[in-house]
């Protein structure tokens, strides 16, 4: 069996791989994909008869991509994030898996799609089941301010720092407020129109990035508004997204 890992961390992507490797050494992986564009140009002509889809990638949801492909293979969901319409992965025996992913939860969604493929072979209305896939990004985030608890709309978030084991969200005027969630998790919430994760402390909002330079080793900084804690340095396997995401080629 031939398949594909659709995963924009190269770690996750190889934890995964091996994982499938110990439960099906005849298996082959014939490629791993990471990114709106390399999926738009590869997923459609591979001969792969299964994928392994990260819902979330560096540069937005794969959603998109496979919503402007006609994709006749089965394929298995992966997410950091609970967020998305659970019932319908369920329909025309589509399976997902919550990350981190544990052997026996990806074992019993290897299973499953072999006793379909030999019983029942799949053949799914992708237009039909993507539509209902869409996610729904988070709007507004409840933080703590003093005592008291208030809200922060999405659109006025300027960018969320990691630090530590901590990450916080910067809204428009510089105010801090903690959040209880990763810089990943974040990214399964929020509008990849907007967002875009630089590197492993920062995700910018498009809307209060003042100025973009050019750094060194083919790198980018970004100058923000509200201005970054620390230098925000578009990390170099991040700055071909990044400027495509600039000019809208990965957040239509």
């Amino acid at each position: 069996m031939k398949y594909l890992i659709i995963e924009d961390e190269s770690l996750a992507a190889e934890r995964l791989q091996e994982k499938i490797e110990d439960l099906r050494p005849d298996w082959h992986c014939v490629a791993i994909y990471g990114t709106l564009k390399e999926l738009q140009e590869n997923l459609a002509h591979t001969d792969a008869g299964l994928a392994f889809v990260d819902i979330h990638l560096g540069d937005g949801s794969s959603f998109k991509a496979l919503e402007s492909l006609d994709i006749k293979m089965p394929l298995i969901f992966t997410t950091a994030y609970d967020q998305y319409a659970i019932r319908a992965f369920k329909l025309n025996s589509i399976d997902y898996l919550l990350k981190p992913i544990h052997a026996d939860d990806l074992k019993k969604a290897i299973l499953k799609f072999e006793s379909q493929s030999v019983e029942n072979p799949l053949n799914p209305d992708w237009s039909k089941i993507l539509k209902e896939l869409k996610p729904s990004y988070k709007e507004r985030f409840l933080v703590a301010h003093g005592e008291k608890l208030k809200t922060v709309n999405s659109a006025d978030i300027a960018y969320f720092h990691a630090s530590a084991k901590h990450c916080f969200l910067v809204d428009a005027e510089g105010h801090e407020y903690l959040v209880d969630h990763s810089l990943k998790e974040l990214l399964e919430q929020l509008d990849s129109q907007y967002f875009f994760q630089i590197n492993r402390q920062y995700i910018i909002n498009l809307e209060y990035l003042d100025e973009l330079l050019s750094y060194s080793k083919s790198r980018l900084k970004v100058i923000m508004k509200p201005a970054l804690p620390e230098e925000g340095i578009v990390s170099a396997e991040r700055s071909a997204r990044f400027k495509a995401w600039l000019q809208g080629e990965s957040r239509k």
